[in-house]
């Protein structure tokens, strides 16, 4: 018997770690009743911030690119001709 461990969220169980499994095996999934929002306040004010400059730069000009030229030759670095 082995344990895997990972997050379950909105019916969709993810391991932490790469794990391969046979086609068919017999498990048992047992989870933590307490919920894994450790960070959600953090990616909350990073998500705010982020839109807050989306809001604060749509009337900013986009600068022109330089376009890239792919107009070299091939090299042949085979010994043949």
């Amino acid at each position: 018997m082995k344990a895997i461990s990972g997050y379950l969220e909105n019916g969709r169980f993810t391991p932490i770690e790469v794990i391969s499994l046979p086609k068919r095996v017999q498990a048992v999934l047992v989870y933590n009743d307490t919920v894994a929002d450790e960070n959600r306040e953090a990616r909350l004010s990073w998500l705010r911030k982020f839109h807050s400059s989306v809001k604060q730069s749509t009337s900013e000009e986009m600068p022109e690119f330089p376009r890239v030229h792919f107009d070299r030759k091939c090299m042949n670095l085979s010994d043949e001709g």
